[in-house]
């Protein structure tokens, strides 16, 4: 049998009064049955008035059972002679060992230690408590800034967690240098806690019940967090704006990364993916001794094109990005069904066959109608029709979530790549190259990637060999973090371009590089699907852009810096991806 031991002083009780939630959790743990009968017993261990003499003991128990009744849980601990244990009686206040002992043998004669689950407000009397082997929980009381748990509601899964033959997970979420993780990676391995990294930021669980598994413990900063999370709960979101939390704003996020989040649900009730928005976000199991996104420090700062490290000098003008992004973005939408998306495609395309592009239009089903991609080529110097090409890309259409009629501005999503792939066709053209460049404007992106996927279907074997790389670029011109950084990512096939971009932007520009290997909901996904090397290239998550897909997504809010930053590298990747002997893409098989 289990026994579930609750405080009663601030942590069921505050001044004479039930602290919120106390009774509904009280009544759910009652309610716990295995096999008809209940799974665990419930019981008190408080501190209370201690005796002058003996003869007072009994006194004092039954004060400590009226306020029970006051309180209306008396009936949650009956019979309280065999449920309820004080300091009063066994001589000695909380933690001592002598407490717990006699609140266990109370419960029955084969209850141990192991069978014993502790619910406190008072954090040492819980890390107390473990020591003795006692699973524990930290319960946030008034007036506290942080627990383990914020509310009693949040203590009744880890219960069902502990009647079930689980422990209760201490999950330990700190920050950790981007450079040097290595040394508590490697502590954390010589235990069996899990960790997942985003970035800076480390999410370790461990066992609460056994002390000192925690790689840790004892030694972490102030500012590391530590809560009970049962592991089945901590699921990754990855997402597109704040879409997520707008459809699911009373799920619990335990790390919030912009595009990345760590949430707290039940997957055993529902899996939030029903939302209205619910294409524009993914959720997962949150992986065990894996990174969700990786981060590296920012470079030495921009060098001049003489200066350039380990590719050609490019430059991409400033003035052309402005005029280029300005053209798009005062367009009152660019949905891919408007006339005013048509209008900006033929404009792109005027614009690159001025440049010597050889362009063509391809309609795109999209639903409700159609859309379209331009496509923009320009040969390389190669031998044979089996030459090969880099593609640069972009989604041309923007969207609101109020609908196809609402405005659209789209300046960062994604005006900001649409001219970016502007801005490489105008710095490359005219060069001659090894393997030719294809530069690609696709439609449909914001209602399910419509554009991409149809240009790949489109592609036979052989084509698809031909495309040593894919940058794609959505979302380049909006500050996120604290220093200016791009997000890189792709998947294994894009590795040798992640390493490659990473390098030219710490050797070449002064952003800071996050690099992700799980691609979604951008046009780099339909070609990863074909294991062609694609990489979207987005600016940097920490917080997100909540403007986007929206009427503020307008150009008063975008970072030219930060976007001129990200085409430095980039342009440079494509410079040298165009040029280079042997694909750099591919990994080696």
């Amino acid at each position: 049998m289990k026994l579930v031991l609750f405080d009663l002083g601030d942590t069921l009780e505050s001044d004479g009064v039930l602290v919120p939630g106390a009774l509904e959790t009280l009544e759910m743990i009652a309610a716990f049955r295995t096999n008809g009968d209940p799974s665990a017993f419930l019981g008190l261990v408080s501190d209370f008035d201690m005796p002058a003499e003996p003869s007072e003991v009994a006194i004092i128990q039954q004060r400590y059972y009226s306020l029970l009744d006051d309180l209306g849980i008396r009936p949650f601990f009956e019979p309280v002679a065999e449920r309820v244990t004080l300091s009063t009686e066994v001589g000695v206040f909380k933690p001592d060992e002598a407490v717990f002992r006699a609140a266990a043998s109370k419960a029955g004669p084969d209850v141990g230690f192991g069978d014993v689950l502790f619910v406190t407000e008072n954090r040492s009397h819980v890390l107390a408590a473990r020591r003795l082997g006692l699973a524990a929980v930290h319960v946030r009381g008034p007036g506290q800034a942080h627990g383990e748990v914020n509310t009693l509601a949040e203590v009744v899964p880890l219960v069902q967690s502990f009647l079930n033959g689980g422990e209760p997970v201490e999950t330990v979420v700190l920050d950790v240098s981007s450079e040097a993780p290595d040394a508590l990676l490697t502590r954390i391995g010589a235990t069996d806690a899990t960790w997942t990294r985003l970035g800076d930021v480390l999410v370790v669980r461990s066992p609460a019940a056994r002390p000192g598994q925690s790689p840790a413990r004892g030694e972490l900063p102030d500012s590391a967090r530590r809560l009970f999370v049962p592991e089945q709960h901590l699921h990754v979101v990855t997402q597109t704006a704040r879409l997520f939390q707008e459809d699911h704003p009373d799920i619990r996020v335990v790390v919030d990364k912009g595009r990345y989040l760590v949430v707290d649900f039940d997957a055993g009730a529902s899996l939030p993916a029903d939302g209205p928005h619910a294409s524009c976000y993914r959720v997962s199991p949150l992986p065990a001794d894996g990174v969700v996104f990786d981060q590296r420090a920012a470079g030495p700062g921009p060098a001049s094109p003489a200066e350039a490290v380990g590719v050609a000098a490019v430059e991409v003008s400033r003035a052309a990005f402005d005029d280029d992004v300005g053209t798009l973005a005062r367009l009152r939408t660019r949905h891919s069904r408007s006339a005013e998306f048509r209008g900006a495609l033929a404009w792109a395309e005027s614009l690159l066959a001025d440049l010597g592009y050889a362009t063509q239009i391809q309609t795109v089903a999209v639903p409700g109608g159609t859309s379209r991609n331009l496509v923009a080529d320009r040969p390389g110097d190669g031998d044979g029709d089996g030459r090969e090409v880099v593609l640069v890309t972009a989604h041309l259409d923007s969207v609101n979530i109020q609908g196809a009629s609402a405005a659209a501005p789209g300046a960062d999503d994604n005006a900001s790549g649409s001219a970016g792939v502007l801005a490489i066709g105008r710095a490359l053209a005219g060069r001659s190259t090894r393997r030719g460049l294809r530069l690609i404007l696709f439609g449909g992106e914001e209602q399910g990637l419509f554009g991409s996927r149809h240009y790949v279907s489109g592609l036979d074997t052989d084509e698809r060999a031909r495309i040593s790389a894919v940058i794609n670029m959505d979302m380049i011109a909006c500050t996120n973090t604290a220093t200016a950084t791009v997000l890189l990512e792709g998947a294994p096939v894009s590795q040798g371009m992640i390493d490659s971009l990473a390098d030219i932007a710490q050797a070449n520009t002064s952003l800071a590089v996050q690099t992700s290997l799980a691609p979604f909901n951008s046009d780099h996904v339909p070609f990863i699907e074909m294991g062609i090397p694609a990489v979207l290239t987005i600016e940097g998550t920490d917080s997100a852009n909540d403007r986007v897909h929206t009427d503020r997504d307008t150009l008063e809010t975008l970072d030219v810096g930060l976007a001129l930053e990200i085409l430095r590298m980039n342009t440079m990747f494509v410079a040298q991806a165009l040029d280079s002997d042997t694909s750099i893409a591919r990994p080696i098989r």
